[in-house]
């Protein structure tokens, strides 16, 4: 039996469609036709039911799915590890990263890990912070890296509880706070754990604020950049932009006592999580520094 035959039944049974399968399989459509017709061949049965240009798994098909599944999913596992030895490393980890620490502080994070671990193989899915701590109950990664914790009975461990920042344009830092809060809009994040916290002092210190939706810290950053908002941000993510000049951290005392919390969730913790775990505890408080 190939392998391709069950790669090509798999994407089959998804699509229900030997059409789609052979595009996303980069095949011909008679191949896909041919890939499906040998593996019948072998196990001695119909696996599809089929109407016109619609295929569906039969009760055959159905039990024979998650079976082909697992043997893909043990063979990718075995190929991609392989690979990994041969090219030098010893093990590997999987990170659940939200996407506002993937873009700031996991470049340092990863740098100070490979000093320290070079043989060991990292690999990067970028989820939400309210989705990591399932991915890692679930074992999809092996560590999460999020601002939010977890219900579920994992290891978590607080790496850093750092300042809320007022970021604002350079060219806005001669203004008053009240100024500021009231006559330029607020750009927020819907996921932000401590936008709660700050919105309670907005509503009673300055009532007249505006606020603005965006779904990305990246994005926020940009529109202050171009003077179209301010944000309050954690100070680790707009580090590099305060660095190089292109946004500037305004004096706020109403809100210093607001911060925001970053958390590695693991369901264990190993000679390798226990280096990561370090490493990222240094990049965060050289970047707090």
């Amino acid at each position: 039996m190939e392998t391709e035959w069950l790669r090509t039944f798999l994407i089959a049974a998804k699509t229900e469609n030997f059409g789609e399968t052979a595009e996303k399989r980069f095949l011909t459509q008679s191949t896909v036709t041919k890939h499906i017709h040998h593996l019948e061949k072998e196990l001695k049965t119909s696996l599809f039911e089929r109407s016109g240009k619609k295929v569906r798994l039969n009760i055959a098909g159905a039990y024979f799915f998650d079976k082909a599944e697992k043997i893909i999913e043990a063979l990718d596992v075995a190929l991609k590890g392989t690979q990994a030895f041969l090219e030098g490393y010893t093990s590997q980890l999987t990170i659940g990263v939200a996407p506002q620490i993937a873009n700031s502080t996991l470049p340092k994070i990863m740098e100070h890990f490979k000093k320290h671990k070079p043989y060991i193989q990292l690999s990067i899915e970028i989820l939400k912070s309210n989705e990591i701590g399932e991915a890692v109950y679930r074992g999809l990664v092996d560590i999460g890296l999020s601002k939010l914790s977890s219900a579920r009975d994992l290891q978590i461990h607080m790496i850093a509880d750092e300042a809320i920042q007022l970021i604002v344009p350079p060219s806005k830092l001669h203004m008053s706070t009240p100024e500021l809060l009231t006559t330029d809009p607020i750009l927020t994040h819907e996921f932000a754990p401590y936008w709660e916290n700050i919105q309670h002092l907005l509503r009673s210190r300055f009532p007249s604020h505006q606020t603005m939706k965006l779904n990305q810290t990246e994005v926020i950053k940009n529109f202050v950049k171009q003077g179209l908002g301010i944000a309050f941000l954690p100070q680790s993510v707009v580090q590099k932009e305060v660095e190089d000049g292109t946004l500037a951290i305004h004096s706020l005392k109403e809100f210093q006592n607001i911060t925001s919390q970053t958390y590695l969730i693991s369901k264990y913790i190993s000679s390798d999580i226990q280096a990561f775990l370090e490493s990222s505890k240094s990049a965060y408080e050289g970047a707090n520094e």
